[in-house]
């Protein structure tokens, strides 16, 4: 996922990330490879489907890893919502991108064209115009989807806990996080993203292997 400044920019729409949900739930889908080949994906291993799992983590939908992919209660409640739980539900998951929630504030659930929400985005984040103008349409399609589920003058913050898409990583160099055992040397940043995407290209690597090298 592309980050700007202190935010992170989901890799799908929440529309994108309600289907694919709806798909693992409505298919019982519980590996990788299932899922891979739903969505028309040829192998595990591909930038964009790695893309997607990490997405749908860090929107508190799915777990994934070496026991494959489960459904979260938030992922359940979205599948398949009783009673009047959806609303609740989708407010859950727009809280866990704090891009989404601090822009709402900003612009009061009103979908502005790109020089507005350019100048939403400097005045939000302090980063260069140049740099924004790069990211610009890719944050307003994320936003215009949001405003779906998101109630006029909505509070979109949430006490509910979870993993947070944007969380503050200090400036700077990140702490580091090294695992070293005989042959083995692992050397990734100390956040939440980067250790979620070793465990799954780990977990993709491993069932490759398992593949090719199958236990007799």
């Amino acid at each position: 996922m592309a980050k700007i400044g202190k935010y992170y920019i989901p890799g799908l729409t929440f529309s994108q990330s309600i289907e694919i949900v709806k798909t693992i739930y409505q298919n019982n889908i519980s590996s990788d490879e299932g899922l891979a080949t739903k969505l028309g994906h040829t192998t595990t291993n591909s930038g964009g489907f790695i893309k997607k799992l990490v997405t749908l983590r860090q929107l508190g939908l799915i777990k994934s890893g070496i026991k494959g992919i489960t459904l979260t209660d938030l992922g359940n409640k979205i599948a398949k919502p009783l009673g009047n739980e959806e609303k609740q539900a989708y407010k859950e998951m727009l809280s866990h991108v704090h891009l989404i929630t601090d822009l709402n504030k900003k612009l009061n659930s009103k979908s502005p064209n790109k020089e507005g929400m350019l100048l939403a985005l400097i005045d939000l984040t302090g980063i260069d115009r140049a740099l924004l103008d790069k990211e610009v349409f890719k944050i307003q399609k994320l936003f215009n989807d949001a405003l779906k589920y998101i109630p006029k003058s909505e509070d979109l913050s949430f006490d509910g806990g979870g993993t947070e898409m944007g969380t503050e990583i200090k400036e700077g160099v990140s702490d580091i996080i090294e695992i070293k055992k005989g042959a083995l040397y692992l050397r990734i940043p100390e956040d939440l993203e980067s250790i979620e995407h070793a465990e799954i290209m780990l977990s993709a690597q491993k069932q490759a292997l398992q593949k090719k090298h199958p236990k007799k």
